[in-house]
């Protein structure tokens, strides 16, 4: 199974570049709102697509022009403004909030979730790797034998169509009588047969902070494919 951290950073890779193009859109509508011309046009007629035609003055000089941008109220007639390039009244589209805001919108949207779900899924995965290696590879961790309660697969997550399995084990400290669950890093096969009768499994613990630990499942073998 493909890395997590792959996964996840196809989402950032994809949301990033959408976020930029968001600012460079949002930036172009600004600076054309201030130096752009407009002037008052009226709804001539339709085409097939029911895109309206304008017709408007620039400069005394009759101009008409097929709108990229249509809505459902509009009607023969009604009063719209255009906005076009100084000097360049063939280049007008309606001047309505959708028309211009349309993409900066739709893309920061777009990026917002790509982006978010890979920067926090990455972010996640960090997180438990850090744990890992402060815990348990450098030995920081304090070693607690907790009771095995199953092997369970995690629906809330899929990569690929697939699920992963997690080793899921309890622990009550004796002092305060708290009981603490903990679960395994993802594991994609099951490893139940493994596992055979195994009673215990260890798991490193932060002291000052319970949340943070790492269940020790280094005796699985690694999956080959």
């Amino acid at each position: 199974m493909r890395n997590p951290v792959y996964f996840f950073g196809i989402f950032a890779v994809i949301g990033l570049p959408c976020l930029v193009l968001a600012v460079y859109f949002s930036f172009t509508t600004l600076s054309q709102s201030g130096s752009w011309d407009n002037a008052q046009g009226t709804i001539t007629g339709f085409d097939q697509s029911n895109y309206p035609y304008v017709s408007f003055e620039y400069k005394g000089e009759p101009h008409k022009i097929r709108s990229s941008y249509t809505s459902t109220d509009m009607n023969m007639g009604d009063a719209v403004t255009v906005r076009f390039p100084p000097n360049e009244p063939n280049q007008a589209q309606i001047d309505s909030f959708f028309s211009n805001w349309f993409l900066p919108l739709f893309l920061s949207i777009f990026g917002l979730v790509f982006g978010g779900v890979g920067g926090v899924g990455i972010y996640f995965i960090k997180k438990k790797q850090n744990g890992r290696r402060e815990l348990f590879d450098e030995g920081r961790g304090k070693k607690i034998s907790a009771d095995l309660t199953g092997v369970n697969i995690d629906r809330s997550y899929r990569v690929n169509g697939r699920s992963p399995y997690v080793i899921t084990a309890q622990w009550v400290e004796t002092g305060t009588q708290l009981m603490y669950l903990f679960k395994s890093d993802y594991i994609w096969y099951d490893p139940t047969s493994i596992m055979g009768e195994k009673k215990k499994i260890d798991v490193y613990v932060d002291e000052q902070n319970m949340k943070r630990y790492y269940m020790d499942i280094s005796f699985l073998p690694k999956q080959a494919n």
